[in-house]
């Protein structure tokens, strides 16, 4: 006779019934085979290892850029202007100004040059430029930069999610916007939002970025030091 366990009878304790088979038949209690009458009240007991301790996967260290640093002015100028006078240059390709003088906090005025891109549906990335994006209290606002920034190629180490709806004096849509340690991307989620993105095409969607980065810098928990470079999609994915 041969003995299995059966995992779908557990009983307590570790003990399952069996299933038995003679010559390849099953037995069940009570079962003539040949001249024998068949009964059972085994059951097999298992003992469980204890679980290990989970560990959590590690996440590719993201490899640090090169740069220099020269002073902050007294006195910054209301402009984005990218002159050594008024920048902090950080990680290699990010140029990164903190307003953190005149009484303003740093969050009021903090700017960095990040290059933009749209995806078309056919999955072809276009340059729209490169701009410096000013991070503020209640808004963000982006302009153009004398710089040329390259598409990002740092490994994604990180994912965060959001959807959400974002509004331009274009109108409304359901957006979802990722962020993947390195790339920030906006996808259209409704044909409201798919419209908006064609509308603002023209001038380089640059009010639906403004908005999108707003709420990445207020509901997911980012900094503009963060983004290697913003990307917006003309499909659904």
């Amino acid at each position: 006779m041969t003995p299995s366990y059966r995992p779908d009878g557990v009983l307590t304790d570790g003990h399952y019934g069996v299933i038995t088979t003679i010559d390849g038949k099953t037995i069940t209690d009570g079962n003539v085979y040949d001249n024998y009458r068949y009964h059972y009240d085994g059951d097999v007991m298992l003992s469980m290892p204890n679980k290990p301790d989970f560990e959590p996967p590690v996440n590719p260290p993201v490899t640090p850029g090169t740069g220099t640093v020269t002073p902050l002015p007294e006195q910054p100028t209301n402009s984005f202007s990218n002159t050594p006078e008024n920048t902090t240059e950080t990680t290699g390709h990010k140029t990164v100004w903190d307003g953190d003088r005149g009484g303003d906090r740093p969050e009021d005025k903090r700017v960095v040059t990040l290059p933009f891109f749209k995806v078309l549906e056919d999955k072809t990335t276009h340059r729209y430029g490169t701009y410096d994006v000013a991070k503020r209290t209640t808004e963000v606002k982006i302009g153009p930069s004398a710089q040329v920034l390259p598409e990002p190629n740092q490994p994604a180490t990180q994912y965060r999610e959001l959807t959400t709806e974002l509004t331009t004096d274009k109108g409304m849509g359901e957006f979802t916007l990722k962020y993947n340690g390195s790339r920030f991307t906006i996808l259209p989620d409704d044909d409201a939002a798919m419209k908006l993105i064609v509308v603002g095409d023209e001038t380089k969607n640059c009010a639906l970025f403004e908005k999108a980065l707003h709420v990445a810098f207020t509901q997911m928990g980012l900094e503009v030091a963060d983004i290697d470079g913003v990307y917006i999609h003309f499909g659904k994915d």
